[in-house]
């Protein structure tokens, strides 16, 4: 549902999902480039096991979500994990915004595959995930049009908005 596509510059906020991350490096190609923030030095190892496991190529940092490392217009695609628990989630929504170029895409993949129990139930979210509307908002906040919920599995919500 991300979109990417081979020659795509994508980044990936967040390190929730390390293994996520390497697969949009393998879709993106040498010819593309993905980089992945992680908001703590923690978050890397994970990130590059799973990208040296997939063999993927992947660009990492160590930063705030709320100060990406890029420049204005620098990605077609910004992926948040799970920015409705963070501290300040309207500002990583239009940070990312921020470094997508006009026409691209902020995509917020909400929730945590169902396994066990919580797949038998239906893939509920736990009771601290955010409001579909209230992601839809953040991005149509953030100066995103068409924001919406492109849709859900296994208890995962998928949300994109175009700059």
């Amino acid at each position: 549902m991300i979109g990417a596509k081979p020659g795509s510059t994508v980044i990936v906020v967040g390190a929730g999902e390390p293994a996520l991350s390497a697969e949009v490096a393998l879709v993106t190609g040498l010819n593309g480039r993905t980089l992945v923030v992680v908001p703590e030095l923690a978050g890397r190892t994970p990130v590059q096991t799973a990208a040296a496991n997939a063999g993927a190529l992947i660009d990492l940092e160590v930063g705030p979500a709320s100060s990406l490392p890029a420049a204005n217009g620098a990605f077609d695609i910004a992926v948040l994990l799970d920015v409705g628990h963070a501290a300040d989630p309207d500002r990583i929504v239009r940070e990312s915004a921020r470094v997508v170029r006009p026409s691209g895409r902020v995509i917020v993949i909400e929730g945590r595959k169902a396994t066990g129990i919580r797949k038998l139930l239906g893939g509920a979210g736990s009771s601290g995930d955010a409001d579909s509307g209230e992601i839809v908002a953040r991005l149509a906040t953030a100066g995103l049009r068409g924001a919406r919920l492109l849709g859900s599995a296994d208890g995962v919500r998928y949300f994109e908005g175009m700059k």
